[in-house]
């Protein structure tokens, strides 16, 4: 019989989101590569060798629980009896449960999760289940508290499905051919792949009521007011939209964010709900970064984090393209797709 999961008791107020990562294999190396790839996730609990210290402050700590488990006696557990767990009462119960099984010791190149979760927060009680990498699940942890985050999540399960692409015949060997590619498998082939790391003091939480421009590099004042004059006021014509942006994009110009590193600032990213926010108001599902390739580099490329679709996969775009960008995501005219396969952009 297994012992119960090191999860907290229940929250008496407002729920706290997050996810609980359970060792399920017997490699040692392919557990210790998992969290390495997961990264100095805030709010994390767990093995005492990989856990970050206390956070710098709590008052603009946005609140996030990642409970890392590694009993013995969880060895070789399937998904079922993990939910079987998470169904005794009184237990906080995480969004996503991710685990690692024999597929995530065959692929180092990837290391897939088997994760699952409840596509409307467990009113139903339907589970769903799907292949994820440790990159792309702490990408998609550190935005879980954001509005309608539920609605990528089970965008994941359609794309990297558990069940086999194609019914296995009786006495056929279940192989990598027969499975889905894991979702996050472009964020582990960069080159320098993201990883969460602490920063050095605490952040602000940047309320995302417009969209925002977050500087972070603070080496060249007169390079930002060009930035900031060329994304308001685009040169380029592409077409019959308002030439001036300034009112709905909120320039960050705190040197708290300074060398602040992507995961970092979309850590810090906080969404408005859906009652909150105005019905007039267009906020697309990215955050974007001056940093210092976009202030010393000659296009002034920004870097524009996606929040929803391709969580943490970043790309840029010129700044005279920024604001028509964020109203065609915003208006879900355009998707993140048509902007980073672009060459031209």
């Amino acid at each position: 019989m297994r012992p119960p999961l090191p999860l907290p008791p229940d929250d008496d107020a407002s729920r706290v989101p997050g996810m609980l990562l359970l060792r399920t294999g017997d490699d040692d190396t392919v557990w210790n590569d998992v969290l390495t790839r997961m990264g100095e996730l805030p709010g994390m609990r767990g093995p005492s060798d990989h856990e970050p210290g206390p956070e710098a402050g709590t008052d603009t700590s946005l609140p996030r629980r990642l409970i890392v488990a590694h009993d013995p006696a969880w060895r070789g557990a399937s998904a079922e009896e993990v939910a079987v767990a998470l169904a005794r009462p009184g237990i906080w119960v995480p969004d996503l449960v991710l685990l690692t099984d024999e597929r995530t010791a065959r692929n180092p190149q990837t290391r897939p999760l088997l994760a699952f979760g409840r596509g409307d927060g467990g009113g139903d009680g339907d589970l769903y289940d799907f292949w994820i990498t440790p990159r792309q699940a702490a990408m998609t942890y550190l935005v879980l508290h954001r509005p309608c985050i539920s609605f990528a999540v089970e965008n994941f399960a359609e794309r990297a499905p558990n069940e086999p692409e194609w019914e296995v015949e009786e006495g056929e060997e279940l192989t990598e051919d027969h499975l889905y590619e894991p979702v996050g498998v472009a964020l582990e082939m960069l080159t320098s792949p993201p990883r969460y790391t602490r920063p050095g003091h605490e952040l602000p939480v940047l309320s995302q009521k417009t969209d925002l421009l977050v500087r972070t590099d603070f080496t060249d004042d007169a390079a930002w007011a060009s930035l900031v004059e060329t994304v308001s006021h685009p040169e380029r014509d592409r077409g019959p939209t308002c030439d001036d942006y300034s009112d709905y994009i909120r320039f960050v110009d705190d040197p708290a964010f300074a060398n602040a590193t992507p995961e970092q600032v979309m850590a810090q990213v906080l969404g408005d709900s859906d009652e909150d926010e105005d019905e007039d108001g267009i906020v697309a599902d990215v955050v974007l970064i001056a940093d210092a390739t976009t202030l010393h580099k000659p296009e002034h490329r920004v870097l524009v984090v996606p929040m929803t679709d391709d969580i943490g996969l970043t790309f840029r775009v010129h700044p005279d393209l920024v604001g028509l960008m964020l109203v065609n995501l915003g208006i879900s005219n355009q998707g993140i797709e048509d902007y980073r396969d672009d060459p031209d952009l």
